[in-house]
């Protein structure tokens, strides 16, 4: 790529940065937005990213669900004889599942984006920051999320990783650093406004009311994705008081250094060789603390949880992933024979290439879809949960036109997200270039809420490539947009756009990388909304129809080829129930 030798800057923090000589940014993660008048001015050209394409991500998308396969029972195992357990694989499954699936597919990014950087530049130096108390072990599986994106977290698991590759050639510096025992969530920068605070405060206080009125054996039924009124509905229907269910924090505890390494000892197979002994290796160095040292008093929480002891069923569409005190409570009770069922709770299950089975899937009794089926006895086709009772969402075939945006994902999957968020954010300047002035002028840009907490300045750079744009930054709810707008774009696959096709709201869709993304059988259900003209697969084609669409969006979208298209992707993958209450019930009472 080039025979200039250069420095391996691995990160944005620029304690580890040279500025005397010529330099390799690993990835677009480096180089924040805000900080490009340092950057710019630098010899420094970008690594080639690693893992695009969807040969490349299928290929390595196996490898690493193999992998996963082969460390879920060697937790079971370790796990078991330090906690004197004997769990069953599906028990820790439910509990650290979706840790596990993070978990190596974070290290095999990391792994082959630095081995590919090797073997393809000629790196002669890099710097690391360096503790001897930081330890790369996260409280519990929704911080190991945000971990990824954090520069100290990711320079340490650099120079661990960096140890298990052939870089004889490379000079390794070592930054100190205080950044006490790790990464730890830091208050107020990824929690909820205040507003949602006080919603929730109200909601414990509810709580704490309607606990006096459980038993034993009702049904446990939290954050289903259902209207939360509709929530309350499904619980009276079933005969029982409703409850507003939260689960208490896990205590936290640091990571002990010594257990662990003896753990890694355990699971070693001697000399590492290739990425499957680098993931095995590092596996109980990154294991959260909450499933090792604080495991015991994690159960000992769940025991006194004032919540049915033996309920009819346990469902829910969300706590199953980072939930720490309803995963290790539910996983006992489905140990104990109570039904446990799962719920879809956004786009993608069913249709995405990579998330192919969920674990929420596999290991619940019953996975509730919002219509489809694909492979496994849980699949159990129901409706689209987010909806269900409310009025028919409305729109204005008069009003604007709104371009609904997606954040930056964390960096969680095998491959550099940022490059591809890097290009799905020029694309969508040349959808909005395309444009012609009526539409620009009635455009308003919604930015996801998350987009503060991730870094990529999407709303500076917006005001820099036009300061004249409208963008609406969560100042009003998505759904009173939608009521605003003649024509709603989606630019990505997203739940927003299942949302407005089951609702018959005219829509526009268009993504990069083709259908590439999807599984094969969901492939000809999408084909039919790339052949209706509902979904591109470009920015300039989806933004030429708007352009011939926009003075009579209504007669366009009331065309046959589109309802009939909206209609039969809609019956498999968004369906809409009459009447909700009753189906729902029937399927969980089954």
């Amino acid at each position: 790529m080039t025979d200039t030798p250069r420095y391996l800057i691995t990160t944005a923090d620029e304690r580890t940065w040279k500025f005397d000589r010529p330099v390799l940014f690993l990835g677009e993660w480096c180089r924040l937005y805000d900080r490009r008048h340092i950057w710019s001015k630098m010899d420094a050209i970008v690594a080639a990213p690693y893992g695009l394409g969807q040969a490349q991500k299928d290929k390595d998308h196996a490898l690493a669900r193999t992998i996963e396969a082969q460390l879920l029972p060697v937790l079971r195992d370790q796990l078991n004889k330090i906690h004197g357990a004997n769990h069953s694989l599906r028990y820790w499954q439910i509990v650290l599942g979706h840790w596990l699936r993070r978990y190596v597919d974070v290290v095999f990014n990391r792994y082959h984006t630095l081995q590919q950087c090797l073997e393809n530049y000629p790196i002669r130096g890099t710097a690391v920051l360096s503790s001897d108390t930081y330890h790369l072990a996260t409280q519990d599986s929704l911080s190991f999320i945000w971990a990824s994106n954090d520069d100290t977290w990711n320079s340490v698991l650099s120079a661990r990783v960096l140890k298990y590759l052939p870089c004889e050639k490379v000079t390794t510096e070592y930054v100190s650093i205080e950044d006490g025992h790790g990464f730890r969530m830091q208050e107020g920068k990824y929690s909820d406004s205040l507003g949602r605070r006080l919603k929730q405060f109200v909601r414990r206080q509810v709580e704490t009311m309607t606990n006096w009125f459980v038993r034993e054996d009702d049904a446990f039924i939290v954050n289903s994705y259902l209207p939360l009124m509709y929530e309350w509905k499904l619980q009276v229907s079933l005969g029982q008081i409703p409850n507003l269910r939260r689960s208490p924090k896990p205590k936290p505890f640091d990571a002990d250094s010594e257990p662990r390494k003896r753990l890694a000892q355990r699971v070693s197979r001697g000399a590492v060789n290739g990425f499957s002994d680098c993931a095995a290796v590092l596996l109980f160095e990154l294991l959260p603390t909450c499933y090792l040292e604080g495991f015991s008093a994690l159960c000992a929480q769940t025991g006194q949880l004032p919540w049915p002891a033996r309920p009819s069923f346990i469902f829910t569409s969300n706590d199953f992933d980072t939930d720490e005190i309803f995963k290790c409570w539910s996983a006992r009770k489905a140990v104990e024979k109570i039904p446990y069922y799962t719920g879809q709770h956004g786009n993608n299950y069913g249709t995405h290439r990579y998330a192919n089975p969920s674990v929420e899937e596999v290991t619940a009794d019953k996975f509730l879809t919002w219509g489809w089926t694909d492979g496994l006895p849980q699949h159990t086709p129901a409706f689209i949960f987010e909806i269900a009772g409310r009025k028919s969402q409305s729109h204005n075939p008069s009003g604007g036109l709104l371009l609904s945006e997606v954040h930056l994902n964390h960096r969680i999957a095998t491959w550099d997200g940022y490059q591809e968020f890097k290009t799905y954010c020029e694309e969508q300047q040349s959808f909005v270039n395309k444009l012609n002035p009526a539409c620009r002028d009635a455009l308003t840009i919604r930015l996801h809420s998350a987009y503060r907490s991730l870094g990529w300045s999407e709303e500076t750079r917006w005001h820099d490539f036009c300061s004249e744009l409208r963008i609406d930054t969560g100042s009003q709810p998505i759904h009173a947009l939608v009521a605003e707008s003649r024509l709603v774009v989606h630019s990505y696959d997203s739940t927003g756009m299942l949302e407005t096709l089951s609702q018959n709201i005219p829509t526009l869709a268009f993504w990069q990388n083709d259908l590439d993304h999807l599984r094969d059988s969901a492939r000809p259900y999408y084909q039919l909304l790339v052949d209706a003209g509902i979904v591109y697969l470009t920015a300039e084609s989806a933004a030429a129809k708007v352009n011939e669409v926009w003075d009579n969006v209504e007669g366009w979208w009331a065309k046959n080829a589109v309802q009939n298209a909206r209609k039969q992707f809609c019956d498999r993958y968004v369906r809409v129930s009459q009447n909700p209450l009753c189906d729902l019930k029937k399927l969980l009472q089954e």
